[in-house]
């Protein structure tokens, strides 16, 4: 049985936020354009996004212990 991998907490919020603002953009994106193969397009990959911030819910947040290498601490100002 394989173990989910460890997000740390202060990414995975990032990363959380960030796919909520995608799926924001998306959505519009999907009822503003009158093609219907653009706005399929957007529906999956609305899919795929909420399909991965529901994975990153369902991660364990990282221990802070010697079994994980540490990760360096990244910038506040950087985004998504």
């Amino acid at each position: 049985m394989t173990r989910l991998p460890h997000i740390g907490s202060a990414r995975a919020v990032r990363l959380f936020d960030g796919c909520q603002s995608a799926l924001v953009w998306l959505a519009v994106l999907a009822l503003a354009v009158p093609e219907t193969a653009v706005a399929s397009l957007a529906v999956l990959a609305m899919v795929a996004i909420a399909l991965a911030a529901a994975f990153v819910a369902v991660c364990p947040p990282a221990l802070p212990s010697t079994q994980h290498p540490a990760c360096p601490e990244e910038e506040p100002s950087r985004v998504l």
